[in-house]
């Protein structure tokens, strides 16, 4: 996938640049309407909670709540609080590798937790496969669990015991388990693995968007473009309102580079998950190359008001909302963005130089 605003490509923003490799899908545990019969080990990642050990462990921020209501036991004091820094840490770390090595170094975790839908997580998850200092452990249709240390890393047998839960269920909710399984391993880049659940959910109910769409996003990770066309197309045609899959074909849309049709589609996920960071952001990348740009400076000051009220870092966004700016030709706003992000204490040389350039050329423009 292309990198957006590639004038900024080479200085890797903290949250921003980090979310670039972020995968379009950001629904827990949504995307289907109920059924009339829900099964709760398909809505709840219970069974990745019952046999978790860790003595430190690390989660993203969907999973606190689940750890905080089943398994209390795996966290300290400071992880049980909303407002302590450290759960704001751990739920900024999914999208900056360099603060999760240094939550490493401050509490040697060695259990990492990923609950909910791989986009959430992904420019860490791709740190750690990247570096191959950790190791998948276990995973299912909810979680990723990886480890430092393993003896035996993660293979297809170890899914049977998950398997199992669903030994009795009807085919469709076996297929769904499956199928969901199927686009966590191909996170985890696990895709032969994800391959052999993928076709055997097809084989369980092929009428399922869940199963099509998670092997849309197999070809996907395969560049397999064509295939992967066909079969989110297949989902949307059997439920045109299953959101995973109008996600991937934005996603299959944006590496395709054609950006004003993702385009189109992202402001149909905005406007049913309007408060969607994750989406937002995505919106906004999709949007510059659109040459949507109201759109991207809409879709950025939200990020910044979200990112403020929560104490977050805000001055990756406000670079490329101080882009965004410039190109409208609101000088005056871009400038004044510019000047905000360079009071952050945090900003790295390389970014400060970024910014400090972008001033410079800006003014001999209005000279």
């Amino acid at each position: 996938m292309q990198n957006p605003w590639p004038t900024l490509a080479p200085h890797r923003m903290k949250l921003a640049a980090a979310a670039v490799l972020l995968a379009i899908v950001a629904i827990i545990f949504l995307g289907r309407p109920p059924s009339h019969q829900e099964n709760p080990l398909l809505e709840s990642p219970v069974i990745a909670l019952q046999t978790l050990q860790a003595k430190s462990l690390y989660f993203n921020g969907v999973a606190r709540p689940w750890l905080v209501s089943q398994r209390p036991d795996l966290l300290t004091d400071a992880d049980r609080s909303d407002s302590s820094d450290a759960a704001h840490a751990f739920s900024q770390a999914v999208l900056n590798p360099n603060l999760f090595r240094q939550l490493f170094r401050q509490y040697h975790f060695d259990a990492l937790l990923f609950t909910g839908d791989p986009s959430q997580y992904r420019p860490l998850l791709d740190h750690l496969i990247t570096t191959k200092d950790w190791k998948l452990s276990y995973a299912d249709h909810t979680s990723l669990v990886f480890r430092r240390d393993l003896e035996k890393p993660w293979q297809i047998s170890d899914l049977d015991p998950v398997r199992a839960k669903f030994a009795n269920a009807p085919s469709h909710d076996r297929a769904i388990f499956l199928a969901q399984t199927g686009v966590k391993l191909v996170a985890a880049r696990e895709l032969d693995a994800a391959k052999l659940v993928l076709d055997e959910a097809q084989q369980l109910d092929d009428h399922l968007p869940d199963v099509w769409n998670g092997m849309a996003n197999y070809h996907m990770a395969k560049s397999e473009w064509r295939d992967a066309f066909s079969e989110v197309d297949r989902a949307l045609h059997i439920d045109g309102n299953f959101l995973p899959a109008v996600a991937t074909k934005t996603q299959l849309l944006y590496g395709s580079k054609r950006y004003s049709e993702a385009c189109d589609l992202s402001r149909e996920l905005i406007t049913k998950l309007p408060d969607d960071p994750n989406l937002l952001f995505y919106h906004a990348k999709i949007a510059h190359e659109a040459h949507a740009y109201k759109e991207e400076i809409d879709a950025l000051l939200k990020l910044i008001s979200r990112a403020q009220a929560e104490n977050q870092p805000v001055s990756g966004y406000q670079i490329y909302l101080a882009q965004a700016y410039a190109k409208t030709g609101d000088a005056g706003r871009s400038m004044d963005q510019f000047f905000l992000a360079l009071e952050d204490p945090d900003l790295s040389d390389e970014q400060r130089s970024y910014v400090e350039e972008s001033i410079v050329r800006i003014k001999k423009k209005g000279d």
